[in-house]
């Protein structure tokens, strides 16, 4: 068969997986990714949580156990209300169930261990640096991505990987201001600390991470702790705080201001007559302004499909579906997403295609793939709904009427198994298994 020519968009976790997937299932392919970064700085800070549905992949691609002495493994997650009372112990993962515990990790961890691996592969992969996709044209025989300098190339699929501002989901759909990303009330707000700083504020000894309820009111809804190296020493923390309004400078002066996120937190938590426990005021206090870092949330409508009519542009992780971060899923659905789509494209790029994906196989392929990501997306949406709903604040409320109805929703959920019953259906899914279903025997045996 011809060689597929492959061009992603954007270098992130999302992009990497997937030219992988890509070197081992279409070993004639040619794969270009194109990064807006500079070289030197090719991944963005911060921590990130995967679940074992995000770790299978990894595994998938042979790079998980590299990863586990640099992460926090764990199972569980401590409830406490805002006076440090204990309020349960959720299972969040575990090998005996899942195969897998949960990963906490820095993200720069992860986008190293697939930029060496991709490095592997430069004889098929080739990413091109300082490259800003300003527009996308896809005709019946190729698609073209035109770039901010003047330049272009020209291949016969091209996969948006570039983002919840994606510049090709403009290029994609129909009405593209009906697809801005919207700013959705909430933000979060975090900083870094040590567990020697803190843990004798610990006065349970309650074991790490937690995951703390305040009162619906003024002065916050939760407070997170969570450890994010192999010995449980660098601690991350963070909120999630009602901000109605978005920033009217694009938020540079969050960006620029380490000093103001700390002020906010210290005006949320440790005010005069907060109600708030000791670690979590002592947390504020100790730690140093310059590991603080803030995330507004965005989100946008969903495509109906998250290919073009051509079949030549296809959307994948945020450029098609953003979430917040709550449930720790916005990595985890990128990596399902990249898994696959990779095996799709096998399937659709056959013997008899060649390089022509635009066929009625090809869309046929392409339309069970967005059909069954769309599905997965409405289940990992309701997760995250309850969970946000847990964590988020703003009701007005000082009675403690609404904390008590949800610390009772929290537990009534895992009395009823609703928890246990979402994190199945989250950590248990399986890329490789799902796709058979509609690739096919001959693409699968080439995964393994």
């Amino acid at each position: 068969m011809a060689f597929p020519k492959i061009i992603i968009i954007g270098s992130g976790l999302s992009g990497l997986s997937l030219s992988l997937f890509l070197t081992r299932l279409l070993p004639t392919a040619s794969i270009k990714i194109y990064e807006v970064r500079p070289s030197t700085h090719p991944s963005t800070s911060g921590t990130i949580n995967l679940t074992p549905n995000a770790l299978r992949v990894l595994d998938h691609l042979g790079i998980y156990e590299s990863l586990i002495p640099q992460g926090f493994n764990f199972d569980n997650l401590t409830l406490l209300n805002h006076q440090f009372d204990f309020l349960a112990s959720i299972p969040i993962a575990g090998i005996s169930e899942f195969g897998y515990q949960s990963l906490r990790i820095e993200r720069r961890i992860v986008h190293s261990a697939l930029l060496r691996k991709v490095a592997e592969r430069s004889s098929q992969i080739e990413i091109i640096y300082d490259s800003k996709c300003e527009s996308v044209e896809e005709s019946d025989a190729d698609v073209t991505v035109n770039f901010t300098d003047g330049t272009s190339t020209t291949g016969d699929v091209v996969i948006a990987c570039d983002g919840i501002h994606s510049t090709v989901r403009k290029s994609f759909v129909k009405d593209p201001k009906n697809f801005n990303p919207k700013y959705t009330g909430q933000i979060s707000i975090g900083g870094t600390i040590t567990k020697s700083q803190i843990q004798e504020f610990n006065i349970n000894n309650n074991p790490y991470p937690l995951m703390m309820f305040g009162p619906e009111s003024s002065t916050g809804a939760n407070f997170v702790v969570w450890p994010y190296d192999r010995s449980g020493d660098k601690f991350t923390f963070f909120t999630t705080l009602s901000k109605p309004d978005e920033d009217n400078d694009g938020w540079k002066s969050y960006a620029d201001g380490k000093e103001l996120l700390k002020s906010i937190m210290q005006e949320t938590f440790s005010s005069d007559g907060s109600p708030w426990n000791e670690m979590v005021k002592k947390t504020i206090e100790l730690s140093d302004a310059e590991g603080y870092a803030f995330w507004p949330y965005y989100l946008h409508s969903i495509p109906e499909k998250f290919y073009s009519e051509k079949a030549r542009v296809i959307l994948i992780g945020d450029a098609a579906h953003a979430m917040p971060p709550s449930g720790g899923q916005g990595a985890a659905m990128a990596f399902e997403d990249a898994e696959t789509l990779a095996y799709s494209l096998a399937a659709a790029f056959t013997a008899e295609s060649g390089s022509d994906i635009n066929t009625p196989h090809g869309r046929e392929i392409l339309s069970k793939w967005s059909d069954h990501r769309i599905e997965r997306m409405k289940t990992i949406h309701e997760m995250k709904e309850r969970m946000s709903d847990m964590r988020k604040g703003g009701s007005g409320s000082t009675s403690g009427f609404m904390f008590t109805v949800k610390v009772w929703t929290i537990w009534l959920l895992g009395f009823l198994g609703v928890l246990g019953r979402t994190r199945r259906a989250v950590n248990n899914y399986d890329a490789r298994k799902e796709a058979a279903v509609w690739v096919g025997g001959g693409v699968m045996a080439k995964s393994e």
